[in-house]
């Protein structure tokens, strides 16, 4: 399941993304996984929550985003939630390009039961079809 935060920019997107991951965290039976193009909110994040620093790992591309997360699960089955914040900055891109990783992690999550959380910015009316279907 995919669950998106949307915004304008300066919005409180990051605010409310990093308070979603610290209050799902200490209660999580699985393991948690934060996405950021750095490793700077290292010290905002809960301790049980494992922050991967994409420009890190080189996650440039969709694909990449979307291997390395395979590869994740792979290696842990236990991962039962990932955030991922400003995919759009992370990937240098519109969020009307990112359909393919939407459609990849959708499909992630239903095979290994993991929900994403992803913030996305821009109003209501100009997101896509395939990120509107995941506000809830």
């Amino acid at each position: 399941m995919i669950h998106v935060i949307y915004g304008a920019k300066g919005s409180g997107k990051t605010k409310q993304i990093v308070a979603d991951a610290n209050a799902f965290a200490p209660t999580a039976k699985g393991i948690v996984v934060y996405f950021d193009r750095s490793n700077h909110r290292m010290h905002d994040l809960h301790r049980n929550i494992r922050l991967v620093d994409a420009s890190y790992y080189g996650l440039k591309t969709q694909c990449d985003i979307l291997s390395f997360i395979k590869g994740m699960l792979a290696a842990n089955f236990d991962i039962e939630q990932i955030y991922i914040d400003g995919l759009s900055r992370l990937l240098d891109c519109n969020v009307n390009d990112l359909e393919e990783l939407y459609n990849g992690l959708d499909a992630i999550g239903g095979e290994h039961n993991v929900n994403f959380t992803i913030t996305a910015s821009g109003a209501l009316e100009d997101l896509p079809q395939f990120v509107k279907k995941h506000i809830k």
